[in-house]
């Protein structure tokens, strides 16, 4: 029972993705409204393994080394995510200024 549960809440949680600078204005790929009960732990650790890259969870949220947004959709999908429910934004990452 809980495992249709659980199913039940993969496919029904509102997925976003988002690509913001961090440190040195290098890219990161955010992804956040997990349900509730999902191991962010065990599922930032097959993103990373699937995109070999670096990244942890932070307050919630899924932090990726890099600008993965093309992929994740895929990924999530084969992590049991639906991939109908995740939003990816296209918009282009903000330009932060130099600090002179």
């Amino acid at each position: 029972f809980d495992e249709i549960l659980s199913a039940l809440d993969r496919e029904s949680a509102r997925i976003r993705v988002r690509a913001e600078p961090r440190r040195y204005n290098k890219p990161a790929t955010v992804i956040s409204g997990f349900p509730p009960g999902v191991d962010l732990v065990e599922t930032t650790r097959a993103l990373k393994n699937r995109l070999a890259t670096g990244g942890s969870v932070v307050d919630g949220e899924v932090y990726l080394q890099g600008d993965h947004r093309s992929r994740i959709r895929a990924e999530l999908g084969r992590l049991g995510f639906d991939p109908e429910t995740i939003e990816i934004s296209d918009a282009p990452l903000p330009k932060r200024g130099r600090r002179g």
